[in-house]
């Protein structure tokens, strides 16, 4: 992971939507689907939850997490499986069989159209709806329309006129009124099919409004059975309602949809000043494929046509592809001379339009939704990008500490028994890590495992360095941070001890001190016999425990450095006449020490390489 990870989630909105992670070269290496985007994203950089190996690999290359929000979870899912297929992240699952999601389809170019359900979409003539996440629920909603709208289900080749097929049990059951057998004619069927095709392109009032009056209709005479059938079919309706999606269209045309929201319209112009954020959604063959975001400044709220205007003007100057349509969320200056450049440039034409209802007014609530989010995300990253880190300022006010915690230094001991003790020191500074001002420290003096006296040790070393005017330890701490709980923290308060005369600017026993011990993370201060234990999503927790993760991670890879070198050290290294070549080919050649110190003079000599003289030492030797 890289030092600024923790980071990455931190200003994400909690709803619902798709994240995409992306490595240091902006490539998508990661599409998931969440019902609240920062909680799911968070979940990541918890070391308990990073468990699978494939995440844990994951997280390595992640230098960058985007995100699109969504209304609905469903639509969530709609778009992950969309933005899967387009960019085939790497960490991804990849269906095989490219798997697509249910439509209904009405045949409307047919004398008297049918409904159907189909997985493929094509441009036709025909009309589609959808996509529903499951073919159960999608035979669900068609169950429902044959009740509402008695439309037929069958494929039989049905004429204008003479139509001589025998009515099936649709028929008498009122699902269907029955073409194939002459018993409608192709206008009054038109009107059926009408409604249908109105009811699931979101026009639903006038069915619910009329259902609700029959029901109580039923009610007020009495026939409660009647209208308990009204009831449950309302419910029906409404589920079919809330089961429709608005992130797929099956039209094969490319559309853009574009949203703008400004620091003004959400009172965070006194941070960004006037700023707006303009969202662009790109719609390519029917599908929400990517989005792009970019910042406009000097943005006055009478002034938002305008900026709208240029931005469109300068977005589209290079375009590689310039779509039939583009929505806007407005009307702009100068719409038919765009309109005309825009046509020009694509070779047919362009239609700029504000959209009132449907599914493109439904994308353009999402663009704005995606804009906003993104507003609010800039207002939070520069608060934390700033010197008053709200984390730094509670951690403060907390341990009561007057000065700002500009440096905090951490520490931490790695050891296995006696052997290869180490110590480590990290640094925070105004909130993010320095790796330059790290510290590592070999244990010289503490003889057997005692990790408080490590502890007084590392502590004693580096304010040492600090008092003999050493420049590498020359910045003194705001805090000090130590891994563990009260026995580490009181060893480290007498290390700190013995410096009070010194003419350090601060004296180090006027630093602050704390620890904070990892079995549930209570962190102790001098003076107080009671811990303070806050919250887990308090980022301020965060902040120190991500400090004090930092310090373990480096020492101990101090700590195996040194344990690697001492195992690649061996006593063959010891006798004379022997390097790196001939110790390679004697333990190729045996396979281990014993085995070579088992072996003859007349089997040290069998090895290529190894002459009398240099077989006698060993042989000697061992």
């Amino acid at each position: 992971m890289s030092e600024n990870q923790p980071q990455l989630w931190q200003s994400l909105p909690n709803t619902p939507g798709v994240y995409l992670m992306k490595a240091s070269d902006g490539s998508i290496i990661y599409i998931g689907k969440a019902v609240k985007l920062r909680s799911r994203v968070r979940s990541y950089f918890h070391i308990k939850n990073a468990e699978s190996p494939l995440t844990i690999q994951l997280m390595r290359y992640v230098t960058e997490v985007d995100y699109i929000v969504t209304n609905t979870e469903i639509e969530a899912l709609i778009l992950e499986n969309n933005l899967i297929k387009a960019h085939q992240p790497r960490y991804n699952v990849k269906l095989k069989d490219d798997k697509r999601y249910p439509f209904l389809r009405v045949t409307t170019n047919e004398p008297f159209p049918q409904i159907m359900i189909t997985r493929k979409t094509e441009s036709d003539g025909t009309r589609y709806f959808g996509p529903f996440v499951k073919v159960r629920s999608t035979r669900q909603v068609l169950k429902q329309l044959t009740k509402l709208f008695p439309i037929r289900t069958c494929t039989l080749p049905l004429k204008e006129t003479n139509n001589k097929y025998r009515e099936c049990l649709d028929y008498h059951i009122g699902r269907c009124p029955a073409p194939c057998a002459n018993k409608i004619d192709v206008q009054e069927y038109r009107k059926i099919v009408t409604k249908v095709c109105q009811f699931l392109g979101g026009n639903t009032k006038g069915v619910v409004k009329e259902i609700q009056q029959q029901m109580q209709g039923a009610a007020a005479a009495l026939d409660f059975e009647t209208a308990a059938k009204y009831r449950d079919l309302l419910k029906d309706v409404q589920q079919t309602i809330t089961t429709q999606q608005s992130l797929d269209n099956v039209s094969t045309v490319d559309e853009d949809v574009i949203g703008i929201a400004t620091a003004f319209q959400h009172s965070l112009e006194s941070r960004l000043g006037e700023i707006a954020c303009v969202q662009v959604l790109h719609i390519r063959d029917g599908k929400m494929l990517d989005r792009e975001h970019y910042y406009l400044n000097d943005v006055h709220p009478d002034s938002i046509p305008t900026a709208l205007s240029a931005f469109v003007s300068q977005y589209y100057q290079n375009a590689v592809l310039i779509p039939k349509t583009i929505s806007l969320p407005m009307p702009i200056e100068s719409v038919t001379l765009i309109e005309g450049w825009l046509s020009e440039k694509r070779g047919n034409q362009v239609s700029l339009h504000v959209p009132k209802a449907g599914r493109l007014k439904r994308l353009q609530t999402l663009a704005m939704k995606n804009a906003e989010a993104l507003l609010i995300q800039r207002e939070q990253s520069v608060v934390f990008s700033s010197d008053v880190n709200p984390a730094l300022v509670e951690l403060q006010e907390l341990l009561n500490i007057n000065q700002p915690l500009r440096r905090i230094e951490a520490y931490d001991i790695s050891n296995l028994g006696d052997r290869y003790a180490v110590g480590s020191m990290v640094v925070l500074e105004n909130g993010k890590p320095n790796s330059s001002e790290y510290r590592q420290f070999r244990i010289k003096e503490v003889v057997g495992q005692n990790d408080f006296a490590m502890m007084q040790e590392i502590i004693t070393r580096r304010f040492r360095r600090a008092e003999t005017g050493d420049q590498k330890f020359n910045k003194l701490p705001d805090l000090i941070l130590i891994d563990g709980g009260k026995g580490q923290l009181s060893a480290a308060q007498a290390a700190l001890q013995p410096f009070a005369e010194a003419e350090l600017d601060p004296v180090p026993t006027d630093i602050p001190i704390i620890a904070l011990a990892k079995r549930i993370e209570e962190i102790f201060v001098p003076g107080k016999t009671d811990p303070i234990v806050l919250r887990e999503d308090n980022p301020t927790l965060h902040l120190i425990q991500r400090l004090r993760d930092e310090a373990h991670r480096f020492a101990i890879t101090y700590h195996r450095k040194l344990r690697k070198k001492a195992l690649s050290v061996s006593v063959l290294d010891e006798i004379p006449n022997v390097g790196p070549r001939r110790k390679q080919v004697l333990l190729q050649k045996f396979g281990s020490i014993d085995a070579i110190r088992q072996a003859s003079l007349d089997q040290l000599l069998s090895v290529k390489g190894i002459p009398r003289n240099v077989a006698e030492i060993i042989h000697k030797h061992l």
